[in-house]
């Protein structure tokens, strides 16, 4: 079997890399070797399947630190060297305590791999994965499929972790052991996880050969999210219970769906909001005009009027994004671009000499008495 890489060389880092590096490093990669993104290559699921699980281990502080003491070799507590009379679980118990730890908190039933520690079985750790989507897709409830990598049950064994098994003769198949034990208040007793069986109260004869003792596989699972209307850039829908599964049937972690809005060339959004620059010529201006403006829907007829200045708002009302989990809709705001030439004719020079000449203070008076800037600001909330 080839040996594995290095975690930091998998995601092109440096061991000092920050969280922050770890986790840009990982997303930009899943997104290159994700296997949709490589259809026909089939090396891409395994290329991510490394990925994952060096992310999982790095991003982890407490894995991250038994990694870098130990490398892919992590010990187990009271555990000696693999071999006879050794870990039957081999190296697959190494990456599922760095993928989970045992960090999880004590509990009388030890940790999944056995070990007479009373620690908790260690709940999943959340997934995570991106989903794109256009302005107008964010606008609309709709259904989308993804895919995920995530740590599941063994299907095989049922996350047991052996094909064959007995129950347990120490603990009688409850997986804990009664502690008694003197002290100067009289005796004490406890409840721990069951040296013999590691806390599973069955004992294994035969090692599943699917998860090789390790009672969970690596998977790419495809699911249908719900993704509502008027979701805005950077919010993340969890999905209770989807993510990787918990150690010797500990819950489940969560799903987290990161959304990535794209910006639209024509729409810009301001909560719920959209905002579009619409550019007219100075005698459309001067004069008035009607032109079509770009809407979710499709488009709408939006009146200038005669005198318009340059960042003038037309607003119509209800024609932004949903407001998220709440009735309405916002506005789209119509902001006017008063373009000026920039080459004109010996003619059109003539022209508008004419005019400046015609002209007089009246003819530029801004009745609203607002400047540019004063307009302008008052688009944004």
């Amino acid at each position: 079997m080839a040996s594995k890489r290095d975690y930091y060389e998998v995601l092109g880092l440096s061991r000092e890399a920050s969280e922050t590096e770890i986790k840009k490093a990982y997303r930009r990669l899943a997104r290159e070797h994700h296997p949709d993104a490589n259809p026909g290559d089939h090396g891409a699921e395994e290329r991510f399947k490394e990925l994952t699980e060096a992310y999982e281990v790095l991003s982890s502080p407490e894995a991250r630190r038994a990694y870098d003491t130990y490398g892919h070799q992590v010990p187990r507590a009271g555990a000696g060297t693999a071999g006879p009379g050794g870990d039957p679980f081999g190296g697959f118990q190494d990456i599922f305590e760095a993928f989970f730890g045992d960090q999880m908190g004590e509990s009388p039933f030890g940790s999944f791999f056995g070990g007479s520690g009373g620690r908790a079985p260690a709940r999943g750790g959340d997934a995570e994965v991106d989903v794109e989507l256009t302005l107008k897709e964010a606008a609309l409830e709709t259904e989308r499929e993804i895919k995920v990598q995530i740590i599941k049950e063994c299907s095989v064994c049922d996350g047991v972790g052996g094909t064959q098994t007995r129950q347990c003769g120490t603990c009688g198949g409850a997986g804990a052991v009664r502690m008694v034990r003197n002290s100067f208040l009289g005796q004490m007793v406890s409840t721990q996880a069951c040296a013999t069986c590691g806390g599973r109260g069955r004992v294994i004869e035969v090692v599943c050969e699917n998860c090789r003792g390790g009672g969970r596989v690596s998977e790419v699972q495809t699911r249908s999210i719900r993704i509502p209307a008027g979701i805005e850039d950077g919010m993340s829908i969890r999905v209770p219970g989807a993510g990787h599964a918990g150690a010797r049937g500990a819950s489940s972690g969560d799903l987290y769906v990161r959304v990535k809005v794209e910006e639209d060339l024509e729409l810009m959004r301001d909560g719920d909001d959209l905002i579009h620059r619409m550019r007219i010529n100075f005698v459309e201006a001067a004069l008035g005009a009607q032109a079509e403006v770009p809407t979710l829907e499709g488009t709408s007829t939006v009146r200038v009027e005669p005198g318009t200045q340059p960042g003038t708002t037309v607003v119509l009302r209800g024609e932004g994004m949903p407001r998220l989990r709440r009735r309405g809709r916002g506005d789209l705001k119509v902001v006017v671009d008063v373009m000026v030439p920039t080459r004109i004719t010996g003619e059109q020079r003539e022209l508008l000499e004419r005019f400046e000449a015609a002209s007089g203070e009246e003819t530029y008076k801004n009745g609203g008495g607002e400047s540019f800037f004063d307009r302008l600001r008052s688009v944004f909330r």
